[in-house]
């Protein structure tokens, strides 16, 4: 066994190997990084695998410390999003464990952690804290900071299947009865015929768009990722390409979507007038832009079309998610996969 003993400012480790007194210098007087550093030396004894130059302290890094750095790495490779989301989850884990040193974290603690989030945040959103924390600690472990990430074992909660509000052929009919003609409404209709996000349509280009090969490739640009930062391609409705056909371009500018004051169009004022329209067309008043993602993937399901399809479609990064949401809407597909055998 090896044991702490503190000489001056710093701790040493002091321990027996091969019938041999050993006392080395932690180099740190942070009881817990020191704590960190006997482990790690009981650990190499045990397995035999111990040599005297292996005590460094170089790599070991205080939660603080890695929380500041990740979250450094995530503003410059990551959407606004997802980094809001990571200093959410880190946040959460600094207040659980305290600033620990990162290869003291174990599974146990974050199977805690995820039990004591469920007081405060929804399944769905302690989810996304789970996966935000496993990125995090797989980015650890990326950079030698540990050598097991502790979120690898947590699983994540069971939900539901999904059955989120979305437009049915007859709202969508009442829809394009109230909307005014013009700029918000070829904006809602590109929404309701290719699932986009509302941030990829205000950034779709006319480069974008293939009008002889039927499809629109969104993609990441200087100033504009998507959400999962790749790229994807979406089918191009032959409805939709009437629409687009008919939208002035404007000169300099290779925006699809343009307020007259030349400015792309703001996110809060497009749910604002799909809304208003909601509202004068007597629709559910849960409705919301990203209503009409989940609408135009929501028919795609009722007419069979796989999920495979819909998650590369939609760009989802898990088939998971595209089956929790969608599964339940598809036409008794183990009864239609039987009935195409023909001998």
């Amino acid at each position: 066994m090896a044991y702490l003993r503190k000489k001056g400012k710093n701790y040493f480790v002091v321990f027996y190997y091969r019938g041999k007194r050993y006392e080395k210098s932690c180099k740190t007087s942070h009881r817990q990084v020191a704590e960190a550093v006997r482990r790690h030396v009981e650990e190499e004894v045990a397995s035999r695998t111990f040599k005297i130059e292996n005590i460094e302290q170089a790599n070991l890094k205080l939660l603080d410390e890695y929380i500041e750095e990740y979250l450094a790495y995530s503003r410059t490779s990551k959407s606004k999003k997802t980094l809001e989301l990571d200093t959410l989850a880190t946040r959460n884990l600094r207040e659980y464990t305290g600033n620990v040193p990162l290869d003291s974290i174990t599974t146990q603690q974050m199977e805690r952690l995820k039990a004591a989030l469920l007081t405060k945040y929804s399944p769905t959103s302690v989810n996304m804290i789970v996966r935000s924390l496993r990125a995090a600690f797989a980015k650890g472990m990326l950079w030698k900071y540990i050598g097991l990430n502790p979120m690898k074992g947590v699983d994540y909660i069971r939900l539901p299947e999904e059955e989120g509000p979305f437009l049915s052929k007859e709202d969508i009919e009442k829809l394009r009865g109230v909307m005014n003609p013009g700029l918000y409404c070829d904006f809602i209709e590109t929404a309701l015929y290719t699932g986009m996000r509302i941030g990829e349509i205000r950034n779709l280009s006319w480069n974008d768009i293939d009008f002889l090969k039927m499809k629109i490739r969104v993609r990441n640009t200087e100033s504009f990722s998507t959400k999962s930062k790749k790229e994807r391609t979406v089918p191009l409705h032959p409805r939709l390409v009437e629409i687009l056909s008919l939208r002035s371009r404007v000169d300099h500018s290779p925006l699809v979507f343009l307020r007259s004051d030349l400015k792309q169009v703001d996110p809060g004022t497009a749910n604002k007038e799909f809304r208003k329209y909601c509202k004068k067309a007597g629709l559910d008043p849960r409705f919301h832009f990203h209503t009409l993602r989940h609408t135009f993937a929501s028919h795609l399901a009722i007419n069979g079309v796989s999920l495979y399809f819909i998650q590369k479609i939609l760009g989802h990064q898990s088939i998971e998610t595209t089956t929790r949401t969608y599964a339940h809407l598809q036409p008794e597909p183990l009864v239609h996969a039987v009935k195409q055998l023909n001998y």
